[in-house]
Formats: structure tokens, C-alpha cells, sequence
């Protein structure tokens, strides 16, 4: 599990920050209320010691309290303090980030319709949407997502980060970036902490070892902390199984991709742990931040489907679930995304095919005594989504590999094959613009050419081996 702390009380050094485990921070950049605050507002000296530390910075602002939420401003309340976090970001050296501007109460459907919703809009005036999100409870987080005045990061999900106060066990898991779930804890140099779990790789705006922007430099090519290279399905991270495979595929070709699911939250090094243990393995693991692992190469064969030929004829992908069964077993719309764009890749790298289910993609309970991959399978609820997007990437990654042929000779006589079957043509003032070929013409062109050179074109050449027919055939059409 990703995490990522925010801290108002000070600032914990970058190497401690790293050496806790955790991915990044989300930092402060409105000023102080209350003296003790004294990592309000963040600055650029921090930003560089974080950068320099590898970790990914996020920002929020918050100056009015609880009984005095900024918030319930209202419009001009929003205007000025996007205004105000622009002019701060501009002297960190941030120009671009995004913001989010936190709802730290218990609000109500009637405040955010009647007053907080304005907030926001007018933040988007200023700041734009894509760099407008939004801290507080799972419901306003949802509202201010159904009011479309946050950052979209993908479809169905938001630039929103939700706070366990409030929220009544409700995380946002499969809607927001992130989810507050430690308060005032001790974390590194001894301050006090706030401990988030990382939903999305789109938290943040700033890269770092744990992920990076969801948009490809190269259309279908690469994302950093997904895959190092998508043209070459060279995984993010490679973690071999040292047990429960077969070197090679016994004589068979891959046909085909198998869909699992892991049927719990577990990174790339916790599955190849469970399966230290069981008797079971798969090619690739993608973790519910999207994150993509090799556990077996392509090459050889990993049990994952119950039935011999089948692994020697597939590669199998595991996707981790966001929640547990409790939730009923839900998967985040990052690894649906990886999961499929990683299916794409392998049907185009082993020349498979355009996505299509049934015949390159199958499921594990075809084959097992299972109900894996759950939901992702033929009729489950996100089966649909999965494949749109599988045959998305294909389609995206065949055009940005496929270069445009240049015309040669052949197109020309193709062209003018056309144009004899298609017959005389007519311009727009209605004269011909094409009277057909001179076959007496082409059968002295090609003779000619067979004595001189020893070779003719085609159109010449069926000239010549059909010529008595076609005189035949011209002489009778003109007689009648």
C-alpha cells in the first residue's frame, strides 16, 4: 500500500520522509492560522529537498478553521484564495500544480449547494479545473465530483481527497485519489502526521518512484511507474518466481490471454509471497495503483489456469482488487486501465490480434473451479469497461508503431487496373475521363519489350497470353 502524509505542525526532513516508506506528501500552501503551524506554507527550499529525496508533492489550502471554513466564502472567498495559491505556487516553483482546497467539516448538502459549490466554481475561473481538487468528506468529495468543479484524473474518478471524519467508513476508494485514514500520528522526526493511502497515481502533480501522469509521452508507449516501456511490455517492476513454474511453453505457441483477479489487496511483492506458498503463479501482476510487476517471463509457463495446455498457450494477468470482500471484491479503474492497456501491448507483441473475447482473451473459470476473475469476467461489471479499453490501446499502439506505406509502382498499376474495370469515367462537364486502354497498343508494347529486355508489366504481359480471346472478344462486340 502507497501512503502519503500531510502535516501542518512542521516539516519532517525528505530522507526521513523516504526512509518511513512513504511515497510523498501533501504540503500546505496558505498561511498560518495559529502559530504553531509551522508548516504553513510550504517553501521553495522544501520543495527541492523533497524533490531532490524522490518524493512526490501534492498541495493543499487551508487557512479558516472549523468555525471558520474558508469554503463558506462563498464565491469571492474562492476566487481570492486560488489567487492567492497560484501567487504561492508561482515562488515555489510549482507553476502548474494543482490544489486542493479543503472542506474540513462536517458540511451539509444544503452548504455546498447554497454556498460551498460557488467556492469552487470560481477557484475553476481562476485556476482552471484540471488544477482544482477538493479535501473533506466522502459525500462532498462525491458532490463536488457530480457538479463536475474538480479535476477529472480518468473517468469516475477525481482529483478528490476524502478524510475518514464523517466519511462513516466510506473511503472513496473507487472515486477519489486518496483517503486520510491515520490522524495525529507520531511520524518521521518525532512530528505529528496524517497517513494517506494513495488510490490513483494521479495525486500529485509531480513524479517520483512510485508513479508519474497517467498521459503517454508516446501515444501507447510509456508511463513512469506503470510500465518502463509498453512497445517492449518491459514491466515496472520485475520480481521472477524462483518456484511453481515451467521453463518454456512444452512445443506450444501463446494463443491467448487469461484474466485473474487476486482476490485481495496485494502489491507486487506481496503476491509473489502467497505464492512462495502456493502452488500457483502468473506472468504479470497489476497492483491497485496500476502499477505493473513480471513475475514469469513470457517465455516460460506459470499455473494460473488449472489445466496444462492452457498455461503453455496463455499468459496469465493478475489484477489486485481496491477492497476486500466485505466491499464485494472491487477493482480500481487504474488497474482496469493497466490491466487492459497490458493485455493490448501482449496481443500485439505476440502478434494475437485485436482484443476480442472468447477468442485472445479468456477467463480463469473457464478452466478452474473458481469464480476468478470476478467481476472482470464475461458479464461481470466491469468485463464491458476492460475490453473498451484493451482494444483502445491496441488500436492507439498499432497506429504509433505502424508507419504509412510509401506508394510505389504496384499502387500505380493498381490504380490503373481499377480504372479499366471501372470503364470510361466522366469529368464534371460531363466529357470522359478515361477511354479505356489501347489493347493493340499494350500487346506491341509488351512483345517489344519480351524481345528487347526479356520482361514486361502485367497489364502487358495478360495482354499478350490472352491476346487471340481478346481480339475475339473485341470483334464480336463490335459486330453486334
Amino acid at each position: 500500500m502507497a501512503t502519503v502524509i500531510d502535516f501542518s505542525a512542521g516539516f519532517p526532513s525528505g530522507k526521513a520522509i523516504k526512509a518511513a516508506g512513504h511515497i510523498g506528501v501533501v504540503s500546505y500552501i496558505s498561511p498560518p492560522r495559529e502559530s504553531w503551524m509551522k508548516a504553513k506554507p510550504l517553501t521553495k527550499a522544501k520543495v527541492d529537498e523533497y524533490r531532490a529525496a524522490g518524493l512526490r508533492i501534492a498541495t493543499v489550502w487551508q487557512y479558516g478553521g472549523a468555525d471558520t471554513p474558508d469554503a463558506m466564502r462563498g464565491a469571492a472567498g474562492g476566487r481570492a484564495d486560488a489567487q492567492a495559491a497560484k501567487k504561492k505556487l508561482d515562488e515555489i516553483g510549482m507553476p502548474d500544480a494543482p490544489v486542493f482546497f479543503a472542506v474540513d467539516f462536517d458540511i451539509s448538502l444544503q452548504q455546498w449547494n447554497g454556498t460551498a459549490v460557488n467556492y469552487f466554481r470560481a477557484a475553476v475561473e481562476v485556476l482552471g479545473r484540471d488544477r482544482v481538487g477538493i479535501y473533506g468528506h466522502s459525500k462532498v468529495v462525491h458532490w463536488a465530483m457530480e457538479d463536475g468543479v474538480v479535476a477529472v484524473v480518468e473517468p469516475g474518478r477525481v482529483l478528490g481527497w476524502v478524510t475518514k471524519s464523517w466519511s462513516e467508513g466510506v473511503t472513496g476508494s473507487d472515486y477519489a485519489v486518496l483517503y486520510q485514514r491515520e490522524h495525529n500520528v507520531a511520524g518521521p522526526d518525532g512530528i505529528q502526521i496524517d497517513v494517506n493511502d494513495a488510490y490513483h497515481r494521479d495525486w500529485s502533480s509531480t513524479p517520483g518512484d512510485s508513479g508519474a501522469p497517467s498521459a503517454p509521452a508516446v501515444a501507447g508507449d510509456f508511463k513512469q511507474g506503470v510500465m518502463r516501456s509498453w512497445s517492449k511490455c518491459e514491466a515496472w517492476v520485475t520480481k521472477l518466481m524462483n518456484k511453481h513454474t515451467t521453463p518454456g511453453r512444452g512445443g506450444k505457441q501463446i494463443k491467448y490471454i487469461v484474466r485473474h483477479h487476486n482476490a485481495g489487496i496485494l502489491s507486487i511483492d506481496q503476491i509473489w509471497d502467497v505464492w512462495q506458498q502456493r502452488q500457483a503463479s502468473a506472468h504479470y501482476q497489476v497492483d491497485r495503483l496500476g502499477m505493473v510487476g513480471q513475475l514469469v517471463w513470457d517465455s516460460d509457463t506459470a499455473w494460473h489456469a488449472a489445466d496444462t495446455v492452457r498455461n503453455q498457450e496463455s499468459i496469465g494477468i493478475e489484477h489486485a482488487n481496491s477492497g476486500g470482500a466485505n466491499l464485494d471484491w472491487p477493482i480500481s479503474d487504474a488497474t482496469i486501465e493497466e490491466g487492459a492497456h497490458l493485455a493490448a501491448a501482449l496481443c500485439l507483441k505476440h502478434g494475437l490480434g485485436r482484443p476480442v473475447f472468447g477468442r485472445n482473451i479468456r477467463d480463469h473459470l473457464e478452466t478452474g473451479a473458481t469464480s476468478c476473475p470476478f467481476h472482470l469476467a464475461d458479464g461481470g461489471k466491469y468485463h464491458r469497461k476492460w475490453m473498451e479499453r484493451a482494444q483502445y490501446w491496441y488500436d492507439a499502439m498499432r497506429r504509433a508503431t505502424t508507419e504509412t506505406p510509401k506508394e510505389t509502382p504496384v499502387t500505380d498499376y493498381s490504380r490503373l487496373l481499377l480504372d479499366q474495370i471501372a470503364g470510361p469515367g466522366r469529368t464534371p462537364d460531363g466529357a470522359p475521363s478515361f477511354a479505356g486502354w489501347d489493347i493493340d497498343s499494350i500487346i506491341a508494347a509488351g512483345k517489344k519489350k519480351l524481345r528487347e529486355t526479356g520482361g514486361c508489366t502485367v497489364p502487358e504481359m495478360i495482354a499478350i497470353v490472352g491476346e487471340d480471346k481478346l481480339r475475339a472478344i473485341i470483334a464480336e462486340g463490335t459486330q453486334s
